[in-house]
C-alpha cells in the first residue's frame, strides 16, 4: 500500500476554482481508477490537502499516466503558488519526502 499525502497553499481567490477540480477528481475519476482505496481532498483557507492510499505502486503510476490526471493537474497548479505541491509518501518500508 502506497499512501500520498499531497499539500499546497492556494493562491488568493482561487479556493472556489481548486475545490472545483479537485472534486471533479475525488467523486467522478478516483472512486473508478484500479487500486484506489482512498482520494479526499480538503480545502482549509489557503491550504490543499489530498489524501491519497493506492493498492500499490504500480496503480499509482497508472493513475499518473491517466487522461484525467494529464488534464486536471496543470488547472489545479494554477491555483497554487509556485504551482507546487509537497508530496509526502509514505510505503511499507519507508517514507519518502518531495516537491512536485
Amino acid at each position: 500500500m502506497i499512501i500520498a499525502i499531497v499539500k499546497a497553499k492556494i493562491i488568493s481567490g482561487k479556493q472556489e476554482e481548486l475545490r472545483t477540480i479537485a472534486d471533479k477528481l475525488q467523486y467522478e475519476y478516483a472512486p473508478q481508477e484500479e487500486g484506489c482505496e482512498q482520494y479526499e481532498s480538503f480545502i482549509d483557507g489557503s491550504t490543499f490537502i489530498t489524501l491519497e492510499r493506492w493498492k500499490n505502486q504500480n496503480v499509482l503510476d497508472k493513475h499518473l499516466k491517466t487522461k484525467h490526471v494529464e488534464e486536471f493537474v496543470p488547472q489545479m497548479r494554477n491555483c497554487v503558488e509556485g504551482g507546487e505541491f509537497s508530496v509526502q509518501f509514505i510505503k511499507t518500508t519507508d517514507v519518502s519526502f518531495v516537491t512536485l
